[in-house]
């Protein structure tokens, strides 16, 4: 009877092209880090009191940009599901290699190796052991609460070889995707080819505030300063501030272009405006 139950509340998988989704209020706020590894606290302050403390119980630190691909990829499971009318369980059961070809950690040819495998474990560990503790609010309620990046997590192997796995999305983004009023955005799949972090993390941002150019046709404009909060970064401000202008003068976000505009008491601001693809 346990097996059975476990069974119905099992979502098994996608397989194929599945549109891409990320957690709107995530884009917005430091929830992971943007360096490869080793970083151990993020504490940010939002604009309007909003608060987040991530630590991580591991010696590599807390999960990193690349390895939230593995949320995102299971934010898009989800939506999925909830757009062809069902209603997924948090729990959802997969073949890592189609999730691995799916956020591209793979080969050209879509060959996934002991290497990627390896990597994919390392991320998932990060995503448990990262905690958050947030006031963010959902729906306009206030509330204080505290979560991991993943919560359980199970993988079958035969002689070393990933035959299936289960993972459980945390509540706070569950619900973030299941309820009436889904805070979720679209993303291009060229945000998996960005290999910085800063990119990642501007282009996440550009998505969340700029828009799709329609109604905001004048973007949206942070300052220096606040960017380098909201990262999460654990840069000097300075050494920040001149990988964020190599990031202007690089312009490989995904339709989205950055603008350096003077600002206020010298602190520069960043305009993130849509870049219509023709």
């Amino acid at each position: 009877m346990s097996t059975q139950r476990e069974q119905l509340d099992l979502f098994v998988a996608l397989v194929g092209d599945v549109p891409l989704r990320d957690d709107r209020e995530m884009m917005s706020a430091p929830m992971v880090s943007i360096a490869k590894r080793g970083q151990e606290k993020i504490e940010w302050e939002g604009p309007s009191g909003q608060q987040v403390v991530i630590t991580s119980n591991l010696d590599d630190g807390i999960a990193t940009i690349w390895d939230f691909d593995v949320v995102i990829w299971a934010i898009s499971q989800l939506n999925a599901a909830v757009e062809r009318g069902e209603t997924p369980s948090p729990i959802i059961k997969f073949r890592p290699y189609d999730l691995m070809k799916a956020i591209q950690w793979c080969d050209s040819t879509g060959r996934v190796g002991g290497r990627d495998y390896e990597r994919f474990k390392a991320a998932v560990s990060r995503l448990r052991a990262t905690r958050i503790r947030t006031s963010i609010r959902r729906r306009g309620k206030e509330r204080f609460e505290d979560f991991n990046l993943l919560n359980d997590f199970l993988l079958d192997e035969k002689d070393g070889k990933p035959l299936g796995a289960r993972m459980t999305v945390p509540a706070w983004i569950y619900r973030a995707v299941t309820e009436s009023r889904r805070d979720v955005l679209s993303i291009t799949p060229l945000y998996f080819e960005l290999t910085s972090g800063i990119d990642r993390f501007l282009y996440r941002l550009a998505r969340r505030h700029a828009g799709n150019g329609l109604d905001n046709r004048n973007g949206w404009a942070f300052s220096f300063r606040d960017l380098h909060k909201r990262s999460g970064s654990s840069m000097r401000y300075a050494d920040f501030a001149k990988a964020l202008r190599r990031a202007i003068e690089k312009q490989a976000i995904p339709t989205y272009e950055l603008i350096e505009e003077p600002g206020a008491n010298g602190d520069p601001l960043v305009r993130m405006r849509f870049r219509r693809m023709f």
